[in-house]
């Protein structure tokens, strides 16, 4: 990142970026942080999972979780972005409980992008203000907590005000609903994806059963859903951004063999891999 200027607050755990301009220069990547971006001014398209474009206007904040593959498909010449990458631990710390707000909106309802109010713009000047103080004070973890959890708790008020994230008719537990994001969390972490649902539940060391009840309770979708949209993010991924053969990436993600791979993602993709692969190879200059 030595294009950027970057600075590491509460050791590597909260990341401050004060220029972007660049970014269409990277190929698409896994995010480790949970990130949000603040677009001044400008535009800026990314392409989210592999398959969903996202625009992004000036006063607008990008979200985008951890695990999710982005692609910056533009970024106009007159943009001014910043972000500000939070590691999960932390968010997690920071928000509590209100973490369901976070990964119902990033993970079940897609929401990526909020704003058009004053309290971003607000709220970016002191970001850059709080984060770029060369000696901090002697509280200076306080004052990062307080200043996170502010910013992240208006950030998830602007997501619940989005239709589909009404809080009626939600029946799971703050227990369902903390198994689940564990699960999240599983699957974001795993190289080879493709597993049974047991395989996740040993881990979590409950029932496949009981993991399927939670994950139908809490997002709509059962497990094994999860895993495939995880699974492809994977494909879509090494088949732009890579020349690995079909093989290769088979092997890479787990499959039994290439035809076996071929097969699922036509399935999931209706498109064969090498389809896909001409029609949305990056070209790296």
């Amino acid at each position: 990142m030595q294009d950027y200027n970057t600075f590491h607050v509460m050791g590597d755990e909260v990341l401050f970026i004060d220029n972007l301009r660049s970014a269409t220069e990277f190929p698409s990547m896994r995010m480790s942080y949970n990130s949000i971006v603040y677009c001044k001014t400008g535009r800026i398209v990314v392409e989210m999972g592999g398959s969903q474009q996202v625009k992004v206007a000036p006063g607008q904040l990008l979200l985008i979780p951890t695990g999710k593959i982005v692609e910056p498909l533009l970024v106009s010449t007159d943009a001014e972005a910043t972000a500000l990458l939070i590691s999960d631990r932390v968010l997690k710390s920071v928000l509590g409980n209100q973490i369901n707000i976070w990964n119902k909106a990033m993970y079940m309802r897609e929401i990526y992008v909020v704003g058009g109010h004053d309290w971003i713009e607000g709220m970016q000047q002191y970001t850059r203000s709080v984060f770029k103080i060369e000696k901090m004070p002697l509280l200076s973890r306080e004052i990062m907590v307080s200043f996170l959890r502010t910013m992240l708790l208006m950030v998830c008020e602007e997501l619940l005000s989005h239709d589909d994230m009404t809080l009626e008719n939600d029946l799971s537990s703050i227990h369902d609903k903390e198994i689940f994001n564990q699960f999240l969390q599983l699957l974001s972490q795993q190289e080879q994806k493709r597993q049974r649902v047991a395989y996740y539940a040993d881990l979590l060391h409950i029932s496949p059963k009981y993991l399927s009840s939670v994950s139908k309770k809490v997002s709509g979708k059962n497990p094994m859903r999860w895993i495939t949209e995880s699974t492809m993010q994977d494909c879509y991924s090494l088949l732009k951004e890579t020349d690995m053969s079909i093989k290769e990436i088979s092997n890479k993600l787990g499959f039994p063999n290439s035809s076996f791979f071929s097969q699922y993602f036509r399935e999931q993709a209706n498109v064969t891999p090498l389809e896909y692969r001409m029609e949305h190879k990056r070209v790296v200059r």
